[in-house]
Parts: structure tokens; sequence; C-alpha cells
């Protein structure tokens, strides 16, 4: 269960005691791990989940709840959508006398022993030793309270002098960044800092644990507001805060939705477990994404121990471990984010756009100006939540090396995050007509990326941009003239020179415009082909540039110039569908059904089965819950139904016509479309707003198809 910020994953253990571990997104430690908050114990005597029968644990996704039941016992457990809590409510047939537990593993401040910590790329060389630090509990007056308070500054100053920052002005938000929680509940009462118990025994369960994560001076300041916070929660009366938090899960659910099935059992049996995935992904995106902190595609808020199992490399470790750490990736992290523009989900949205465009935009710009000596802003692939490059990836040994340049050829030359942000964002506005976002934000964040192409690449003889030093993803590197970077120059500046009033942002476009290399291409086997880059010397990784003129920069597609040219590149090497490769995107936006199909079965399927909730997806190249694999997944359905490009709207452009399917999608324009498709046929079609313009053509099998407009009303 979660509310975009805290997450809860709630199980009965062999004893029949409900457990659970929370935490939330910003909940870091001094070495910016998303760290738990807490897991809690409770158990009940006479023990009504074992001694009952007709024992059931039922997610009710309409609602946001678990629901464990038997013959003498009905609790739900919910993360309340609309407030920083945690509640345990209902009731047992029999008195009973209930017991809660904090479950701290945090008990002291040591360094890390080394199976402990997860290395990873170049934290061998990191100057210092990995720690951890102690969480403190505190008994109050009715309720345990327990928090974790980072006190230790090494890992700031020594990243910061790595990336020679110190002297920015950047403050340190990870110095005295406090992630704690209360317990309380009606008629318990402390036994000591970690327990609670009944005062006798009851019939009604209700426990309510507070969830606060904040900067504070001392300790005492964060022990009163997190108090202050809880007792303010208490005013509101229960009946409706539930019912506020089903509302907003209601109102979750009809934003859209997308069921698909087949009239052949054995296709059916398949089509079910595909539409689940789908529908539990837009379940753990209400999770984890509307949280001060972006969600973090290697698992999320949602990451387990490991004292059982091993996940990736990670074995024998507590939630607080996972791999690659809690910095974010662009090339991963934008993947969630995608598919939120045609679920209606904006939202959700907001902590992506306030990230890029807020959050690291001023570091960034500072270390353009200082280690480039230009305007503008030059992205990094990988950083921190305040800006830094990681330190294994700008390498901690800095011994002979350029200031605030990385050292890892992985990501060295890699900043294709700027043009493509630039892109998703002109795609929210056409989806919102938030002109005010435009202006404010999205153009000036456009005009600054465009600023460090202009000013820090050279031009070759004919007068055309030089992007070099340069690579092509993670892939080809030492490289010249990048595809997706020449590909987000020629989406994003056309729309800019439409949209913008700037009238100096339109004079630089229209400058650049002119300056723009061409695409690169290749011969092979008598056939044009897109090539990767036009120039490289190795090739590291398994990526492939040469189709990001189709995603995410849409060059190509159904029912645009060219589509030959763009399915021979995709025909030309067979290619991987998990994680965060874009195949099934790719597959769908240039109609290739077949391969669309193939993508989603195989990202579909691939679900952990060690997990009894069927939307743990991976461990592939990333953790588990691979966020990015699933971000793929739920976006290339639905791009096999619905694709969207000026003023057309595609439907069912890569879908198959066995399968039926009914859906609600988004569109430009803050709109609307609904279908259904059923045994090879449209059964009924609507959009809203009806006086939409856009035009609906069906391809490539029912091109003959007339759309009929109905008002879709709420």
């Amino acid at each position: 269960m979660g509310n975009g910020e805290i997450a809860t994953q709630a199980w009965t253990n062999e004893a029949g005691k409900i457990q659970f571990y929370f935490g939330t997104t910003d909940s870091r430690d001094g070495m910016d791990n998303v760290i738990k908050i807490g897991k809690l114990t409770i158990g009940f005597e006479p023990n009504i989940l074992v001694n009952g029968t007709a024992y059931s644990e039922e997610l009710l996704l309409n609602d946001g709840i678990l629901r464990i039941s038997n013959t003498l016992a009905d609790i739900q457990i919910r993360t309340d959508a609309n407030n920083p809590e945690i509640i345990i409510s209902g009731s047992s047939k029999v008195p009973v006398k209930i017991t809660v537990t904090n479950n701290i593993w945090r008990n002291e401040t040591r360094p890390w022993r080394r199976e402990e910590y997860v290395a990873e790329y170049g934290d061998d060389q990191i100057p210092f030793a990995p720690f951890m630090e102690a969480d403190k509990a505190i008994a109050t007056q009715d309720g345990i309270l327990w928090f974790h308070r980072n006190r230790n500054e090494v890992f700031w100053n020594e990243l910061m002098k790595t990336n020679d920052l110190l002297d920015q002005g950047i403050a340190n938000p990870l110095k005295n960044r406090t992630s704690g929680a209360i317990v309380q509940g009606t008629g318990l009462k402390p036994l000591n800092d970690s327990m609670l118990t009944s005062r006798s025994a009851q019939r009604n369960i209700f426990i309510k644990t507070t969830v606060l994560v904040q900067q504070t001076d001392t300790e005492d300041e964060y022990i009163n507001a997190l108090t202050k916070l809880a007792t303010g929660l208490d005013k509101k009366r229960e009946t409706s805060t539930l019912a506020a938090h089903k509302k907003w899960w209601k109102e979750y659910w009809d934003r859209s939705y997308v069921y698909f099935n087949s009239a052949i059992q054995s296709v059916n049996d398949t089509l079910q477990l595909l539409n689940r995935g789908y529908i539990l992904q837009r379940y753990v995106n209400a999770i984890g994404a509307r949280g001060k902190l972006p969600v973090k595609f290697n698992g999320s808020t949602l990451v387990l121990d490991t004292y059982r199992h091993q996940i990736g490399r990670v074995s024998g470790k507590s939630a607080d471990a996972r791999q690659w750490g809690g910095a974010y990736w662009w090339q991963n992290t934008r993947l969630i984010y995608y598919p939120m523009l045609a679920s209606g989900d904006f939202d959700q949205l907001q902590t992506f756009i306030r990230f890029y465009t807020e959050d690291l935009l001023p570091a960034m710009k500072k270390m353009t100006k200082k280690f480039y000596k230009i305007d503008g802003v030059r992205f990094i692939e990988t950083s921190h939540f305040w800006g830094a490059w990681r330190g294994g990836d700008i390498t901690w040994n800095r011994t002979n090396l350029q200031p605030g340049i990385s050292n890892n050829p992985y990501i060295k030359d890699l900043i294709i995050t700027g043009l493509e942000m630039g892109h998703f964002l002109l795609d929210y506005y056409t989806y919102t007509a938030d002109e005010k976002m435009l202006h404010e934000k999205t153009l000036p964040f456009i005009k600054d990326v465009l600023t460090f192409y202009d000013r820090f690449y050279h031009r070759d003889l004919s007068g055309k941009l030089l992007i070099a030093p340069a690579q092509s993803l993670e892939t080809y590197i030492d490289g010249v003239n990048p595809t997706p970077d020449i590909a987000g120059l020629m989406v994003v500046i056309p729309r800019v020179i439409e949209l913008a009033k700037d009238t100096a942002l339109v004079s630089l476009c229209k400058k650049m415009q002119e300056e723009i290399p061409p695409l690169p291409t290749k011969i092979k086997d008598g056939k044009k082909l897109i090539a990767p880059v036009h120039a490289y010397k190795r090739i590291i990784n398994v990526e492939y540039p040469e189709l990001y003129p189709v995603f995410p920069f849409r060059m190509y597609g159904v029912g645009k110039p060219d589509l030959e040219l763009a399915v021979n590149t995709f025909k030309d090497k067979t290619r991987p569908y998990h994680g965060w490769h874009q195949t099934g995107m790719q597959a769908a936006l240039l109609g290739l059904t077949d391969s669309a199909v193939k993508a989603i079965k195989t990202n579909g399927l691939a679900f952990d089965k060690r997990f009894r909730f069927p939307g743990f997806w991976g461990p592939n190249y990333d953790y588990t819950p691979d966020q990015c694999h699933a971000g793929n997944y739920i976006n290339t359905i639905q791009l096999m139904l619905l694709q969207i490009e000026g003023e057309n709207i595609f439907l069912l452009p890569a879908w198959p016509k066995e399968w039926n399917v009914k859906f609600r999608l988004h569109t430009p324009g803050n709109g609307q479309v609904e279908a259904e498709w059923k045994d090879g046929k449209m059964i009924s079609t609507k959009k809203y707003p009806a006086d939409n313009d856009a035009a609906i053509k069906m391809f490539p099998f029912l091109s003959g198809f007339t759309f009929r407009t109905i008002v879709l009303g709420p």
C-alpha cells in the first residue's frame, strides 16, 4: 500500500503476526541510501489469525487497502491517500490483547562490514569507511517514537570535494535529515521505548503510525514536529478520513483503464496475466510517484530485505540495501514517467518535472559555468538528488584529473538528458495546455540546454554543429555526432520556434536549426539504415541509439514519412525486450504488431515468482521491482492502442486484431479517447471533448473505419 510518498509492505508471518516495512521517497541516510523508516510486528493474544478458520488476505486495489480476515478477525491496513499515516483498523470476535513491536535493525553506529555494503561502479575508491548510524527510540505518554538522524557529514564533504563543488554554496540536504515515526493505538500504552501493549483485552483494533521526514537543527525540534503532526491528525474523524481515502482511489482508477482478453482460452490465460501486470504497475506508480523525490528505478520504495533470498548481486542484507544505490540515472528514471501522460496521471508527473527543472537545474548550471566556462546547462546522466555526480562516476580519486569532469567511460560525455527532458516537457504541454508552465519553466529550461550545445561545440567546415567529444548513449564512446542528440535537436528546435514568445530564444533556435548536422545513416545489404553515431572508437554496452529517432523522439512512425527507413533499421538486428530496452515502444510506434506483442509477453510475464505480489518485476539489469522495465511494459501497451501526433490520433496501430480490448486513455488538449474492440469489430468509440478537432485514423487493418463522435462525460 502507499500514498505516493509513504509505501507499506505488509504480510502475516508463520506465527500469525502482522508485519510491515515502510519508508518514503526521501528517507535517506548520511550516504544518500534510500532507507526504510521501520518495521513493525503486531501480535494478538489469543492469536485470532491462527485460531480462526477461512483465512484470507486480499489486496483491494479499488480502495488501496489490504484486508486480512477469518472467522475471528476482520482487519484492514492502508497507507492513507491524503495523510502521512498508516492505519490498521478492524475488529475481533473475541477480546484480545494487542502487542506492537518496533523491530529496529540499525541499532549501532559503526562502519559497514564489507559484506554489508553494496558497492557499485567506482566505489572501491571511496576515501572513507562506509558507515551506518543508529536509530533512536523513545517512549511517549501514549506511544512509541523513533527516528534515524544523519549526523555524520563525511560522505557529503568527500563527495562535494570530489565534485569540486564545496565552494558553490549548495546546501547539504542530508545534514540532520531525520526519518521517523510515532505509533499510537486505541487502548494501547507503551511498555518500553520499542513496544506497545493493550491496557486490557479489547475487540476493536485501531493502530496509527504517523510518518515524518524533515531536516531540523536539533532532535527536540524533530520530536516536537512529529508529535504535533500526529496530534493534528488525531483531530480528523476516521470515518471521513477513510471515505476521502477511498474517494482518491476511485478517482485514480477512473482516470484511465485498459482491459483486454481473448475468446480463445489458451490465449486468454496469458492475456489475463499481461492485463494484471498493467493494472498492478499503475497501482505501484500510485504507491511511489507523489513523493518529494522521483521514483527510484531500482526498486521504488518497495525494496525488501534479502536475509532469505538473493536479488541480483544482493543477499543477506537489510531492506536498506539495493543495487545502484540512491542516486538517479536519467536513462532509467524517465521510462517510469512516459506512460503517465496517456494514463492521465499528471499529479504523479509533478515530482519528476520539479526534480529536473528546479531541484537539479541550479547545481547543473553552476557546474556548467565553473567547469566549462560557458552559460547554459550541461545535464549529467547520473546524480544525487541535489545535482552532484555519484562519486564512483566522477571518480573518487581525482589525482591528475580535470576538475568536475567525469572519468567514467559509460557516461562521461553523455548529455542527452537535457534535450530529451525538454521534449518530454513539450509533450506535457500538449496534453495539459499549461501555458504558465510552458513559458516559466519549459522554454527557459530548453533555452539553457540549447545554449550549451550552441556555445560548447564547434562547427565543421560546412558550418554544421560538430558534437564532439560525445558518445551515443553508454554504448558508442569517443564519438562524433551521436544520433540521439541530432534527433533531439531536429525535433525540439522546431517545436520551440512554434511556441516561444522569447525573441532571443526563437533567434537561437532558427540559427541552430540551420546548423544541425544530418542524421547519421549507412547502407547495408543495399538498404539505407539509421546509424547510431557518425563516428566512434569503441562499443562498451548494449543499447541501440539508432532507434532514438523512433523513441523517444518520434521522428519516424505510423503515418509519417520514411517509415521504411526506420522499419529496416529496427529489423536489422535481433533486439532484446526486457529491462530498460526500449524495443517494445519502438516496435509499437512503427506498427510492428508481432514485435510489440513479443515485447509485452516477454516483459509482462517477467515478474519474480518468489514474491506473493505479482507486480515485482525482475531482476534484470537493475533491482527488483524493476521500475524502468515496468514503465516500458505499460508504455508499450498504450502505444499499441493509441498514438497521437499533431492533429492525428491513430487507434490500434499495433494491436493484434484477434485480441479484444476496451480502454480509455488521455490525448493532447486535455482530451480522452475511449474505445472497445471485440471479435474483430469496433463495438464503440467515444471522444472527449466532443469538439476535439483531432482526426481519428485506424491503422493498419481498419483503414476504412469512420470515427463516430460521442461526448465522454464525467
